[in-house]
């Protein structure tokens, strides 16, 4: 008879650790993991090979008008599979990131001056 008395208070136990568990897990703020989500689902971009203009845009930390004023040009390499969406391989941002004569103050800006992987043509914009 003792030994089933200590298993129920030792049941009892448990079961006052699991409740206390449970009420700390319920005290994280919903807005809080919804936010940590967000942040990881925008920064998955980073895991992937293909990016969409939105995150090119984060990932380059530019504006969209000036990639797609990038686009536009043919400056920067990009596809459109179908004829609509664009799409860039990480891969060819890197390189034409490293060819490029690029100020980053110029990229944050989103300079409306026309961008050139050309060093000479990049030289006459400045000069204007």
């Amino acid at each position: 008879m003792a030994k089933k008395k200590t298993e129920y208070e030792l049941l009892a136990k448990r079961i006052e650790l699991l409740e206390m568990q449970v009420k700390e897990l319920t005290t994280v703020e919903p807005e809080v993991i919804n936010e940590r989500l967000k942040s990881i689902e925008e920064t998955l971009y980073t895991t992937k090979d293909i990016l969409n203009m939105k995150e090119v845009c984060k990932y380059l930390d530019i504006s969209q008008s000036l990639l797609y004023k990038l686009t536009c040009s043919g400056e920067i390499p990009h596809f459109k599979p179908r004829g609509k969406m664009i799409f860039f391989e990480k891969k060819e941002l890197i390189e034409w990131i490293k060819k490029s004569n690029l100020l980053s103050s110029e990229i944050t800006k989103g300079s409306s001056k026309t961008i050139s992987n050309d060093s000479t043509n990049y030289e006459e914009n400045e000069k204007e």
